[in-house]
C-alpha cells in the first residue's frame, strides 16, 4: 500500500479541512498502539484515529466505536490532561516525510492560551505519538526509538528531535538532477526509493511509468525526470479509490495506480477511501484469525478423539481372539486324558471345522489348569468387548460431531458465523467459556431467512441452530438436508399450502451451497416433511434421522437475491 508522504500530503489536507477549529471532547486509548480523539467540528462530531501499529500505521477518521479499557493507560491520561477541551489549530505533513503535526490551542493554569503539538510518526516499526509544548517533550506513546543509524531517546523535558532521514533528499532538492541524469530507465524506480524522501515503491513505479510514456526514446534527462517527479508529487489531481481483487480489498490510493491491477471503487475523499479500506481489511483479518483459531482448536480435539478411537480399536482387535481361546479351553478339557502333564504344547483335532489346532501350554500347570486359564482369557476378552462397544460408539459420534464443526468453520462467511460456532463449542465444553466482561452481548439473529416467491425459508448456521430450527418447525413444514454431507438444515414454512416445485429447487440449491459438498459440483438434497425427522436420544447437536424422503440433485447457489437477513 502506498501509505507514503505523497498519499499523506493529500490526506493531511483533508484532515486539516475537517478538524481545523474543532474542539476535543473525548480521548481514549483502546490498545497500546491506538489513540482516538473525538472532536466536535461545529457541524458534527468526528473521531480522529492515530494508529502506530508497526504493521500498518495510519492516521484517519473512523465511524466505528472503539472500546475504552476500564483503566486508562498512562499516555491516555497524559493526553486527557493536556488536550481535553483543546481546539485543533491544524493538521499538516512535516516536510515530505511520514510525520504528521497536529497543533492544539489549550488553556494554561492562568487561563492563558498555550500551544501544544502532537507529532504522529508513521514510520513502520519506528512509529510513535509524541506530545510537545514549546518544542519540548511532554510524553510519548513509546519512550524510546531505536533507529538503525542510532538511538533517539525521548525524554520528558528535552527538546523534540525529528527522526533521522539518512541520505534521502526532499523531492525539490536540485541535487537530484545529477542522480537521475543519463540513468538507465530500468534504474529509475530504485533511484527514487534510495534517494527521495517519502515515496513508496508503487508510487515510484507510477511516476516512472508516466515519465516513460512521454519520453520513450533516447537517454533519460535528469532535469526532465526531476520536473516530472515534482509535477507528479505536488500537482496530481486526486481521485481517491480502493482497489479490489477477487472481492477482497487490495489497496487504497490517491488515484487509481496503473501498476496495481484490480477492480476500482471510487470515493469522494481520501478519508472515506482509507476508512473503507482499513475497516474491510480489519474485518478480513479478524475473520481469518478467528477462523484459524477455531480450526486449530477443533482439529486438535479431532486428533484426540481419533487417538482414543485407535486405542479402543487396538483393544478390540486384541479381544477378537476370545472365541479362539474358548475353543482351546474346550478342546483341552475334551482331551484331558490324552495329554501328558508337563508338555509345552499339543496339537488337537478341532471338531467344529475339522482342522487341527496347536495349543501352547504352561509346563508348570496341569492340563485342567491350562484349560481354566484359556477360559479366563475368554471371559476377560468378552467383558472387554462388551465394555469397549459403547466407548467406541461414543467416540465415533464425537468424531462425527467434531468433523461437522470443522465443516461449519470452512463454510462460515462472516465473523458472526464464527462466534455462533464458538458459542456452540463453549456450550458443549470443547472450548473454555469466555469470562463475562460485564458488557452487553450483541443481540443475535436466529438463522438465515429467505423469502422465495412468498414462502418463508430458514437455514441454520450451525448445529445448535439446526436443532432449534428443525424441532420448532411444524409437522407439515418441509425439511431439507444434503445427502451424505454435513449441511445446514433448511425449513420451508408450508402454512397449510402445497409448496411449489420451483420453491423446493431454489431452497435445495441454497442447502447445497451451505453444505460440505459445495465445492464438488452438483449435490443431492433430501427433503421430507418435518414430521418424519427424528432426533435419537442423547445424540449430538445437528444429528437427526429421517424417512419418507425424496431427493433432488442441484447446483450449489447462494441466491442472495432472496435473502432477507443473514
Amino acid at each position: 500500500m502506498p501509505q507514503d508522504a505523497f498519499t499523506l500530503r493529500y490526506l493531511c489536507a483533508e484532515l486539516n479541512s475537517t478538524f481545523s477549529g474543532g474542539k476535543v471532547n473525548r480521548i481514549i486509548q483502546p490498545n497500546a498502539d491506538e489513540l482516538v480523539l473525538t472532536v466536535y467540528t461545529g457541524k458534527r462530531t468526528e473521531k480522529l484515529l492515530l494508529d502506530v501499529n508497526p504493521a500498518a500505521p495510519r492516521i484517519g477518521v473512523i465511524t466505528d466505536d472503539k472500546e475504552s479499557p476500564l483503566t486508562a493507560p498512562n499516555f491516555c491520561m497524559l493526553m486527557r490532561k493536556h488536550l481535553l477541551s483543546a481546539t485543533v489549530l491544524g493538521v499538516e505533513l512535516i516536510g515530505f516525510d511520514r510525520i504528521v503535526k497536529i497543533e492544539f490551542l489549550t488553556s494554561g493554569e492562568f487561563f492563558d492560551a498555550v500551544k501544544k503539538t502532537l507529532y504522529v510518526e508513521l514510520m513502520g516499526r519506528y512509529s510513535n505519538i509524541i506530545l510537545t509544548e514549546n518544542g519540548k517533550i511532554l510524553g510519548g506513546n513509546r519512550g524510546i526509538n531505536m533507529f538503525d543509524n542510532g538511538v533517539r531517546p525521548l525524554i520528558v523535558g528535552q527538546p523534540y528531535v525529528f527522526p533521522p532521514v539518512g541520505d534521502k533528499k526532499l523531492p525539490l532538492d536540485q541535487s537530484l538532477i545529477a542522480v537521475f541524469d543519463k540513468a538507465e530507465k530500468t534504474e529509475l524506480v530504485d533511484l527514487i526509493i534510495k534517494n527521495v524522501q517519502g515515496v513508496a515503491q508503487n508510487t515510484a513505479k507510477e511516476i516512472v511509468s508516466e515519465f516513460l510514456s512521454k519520453n520513450s526514446c533516447g537517454e533519460v534527462s535528469g532535469k526532465a525526470f526531476f520536473d516530472e517527479l515534482n509535477k507528479y508529487l505536488y500537482n496530481t489531481i486526486p481521485s481517491p479509490c480502493v482497489i479490489f481483487e477477487n472481492d477482497t480489498v487490495k489497496d487504497v490510493c490517491v488515484y487509481p495506480y496503473a501498476c496495481i491491477s484490480g477492480d476500482v471503487k471510487r470515493f469522494e475523499t481520501l478519508i472515506l477511501a482509507e476508512e473503507y479500506y482499513f475497516t474491510e481489511r480489519g474485518r478480513v483479518k479478524k475473520f481469518t484469525s478467528k477462523k484459524e483459531r477455531l480450526n486449530s482448536l477443533t482439529k486438535t480435539a479431532v486428533k484426540k478423539v481419533k487417538k482414543r478411537l485407535t486405542a479402543i480399536k487396538a483393544k478390540e482387535k486384541d479381544a477378537l481372539s476370545a472365541e479362539e481361546n474358548r475353543i482351546k479351553g474346550e478342546l483341552l478339557l475334551a482331551n484331558i486324558y490324552r495329554i501328558k502333564n508337563g508338555v509345552s504344547e499339543c496339537v488337537l483335532d478341532n471338531y467344529y471345522d475339522g482342522t487341527t489346532v496347536k495349543i501352547t501350554l504352561d509346563e508348570r500347570l496341569s492340563v485342567s489348569k491350562n484349560a481354566e486359564n484359556y477360559y479366563k482369557k475368554y471371559n476377560k476378552q468378552k467383558r472387554t468387548l462388551t465394555a469397549l462397544a459403547p466407548q467406541r460408539e461414543q467416540a465415533e459420534k464425537e468424531l462425527d460431531y467434531l468433523n461437522s464443526i470443522v465443516d461449519e468453520i470452512s463454510l462460515a462467511e462472516n465473523i458472526d458465523d464464527l462466534f455462533l460456532i464458538q458459542n456452540e463449542l463453549e456450550l458443549y465444553g470443547i472450548l473454555t467459556e469466555r469470562k463475562n466482561t460485564g458488557k452487553k452481548k450483541k443481540q443475535e439473529t436466529f438463522c438465515r431467512e429467505y423469502e422465495i416467491f412468498g414462502y418463508k425459508v430458514r437455514a441454520g448456521r450451525n448445529n445448535t441452530e439446526n436443532d432449534k430450527l428443525t424441532f420448532t418447525a411444524k409437522p407439515d413444514d418441509l425439511w431439507l438436508h444434503a445427502k451424505d454431507y454435513h449441511s445446514s438444515h433448511l425449513i420451508i414454512t408450508a402454512e397449510g399450502k402445497p409448496i411449489p416445485e420451483k420453491v423446493i429447487l431454489i431452497a435445495a440449491e441454497i442447502c447445497a451451497y451451505y453444505s460440505k459438498g459445495r465445492d464438488g459440483g452438483k449435490t443431492e438434497i433430501s427433503y421430507t416433511e418435518k414430521r418424519f425427522v427424528k432426533k435419537p436420544p442423547k445424540s449430538k447437536p445437528g444429528f437427526v434421522t429421517y424417512d419418507n424422503f425424496k431427493s433432488v440433485t442441484v447446483e450449489p447457489l447462494k441466491h442472495a437475491e432472496f435473502l432477507k437477513y443473514d
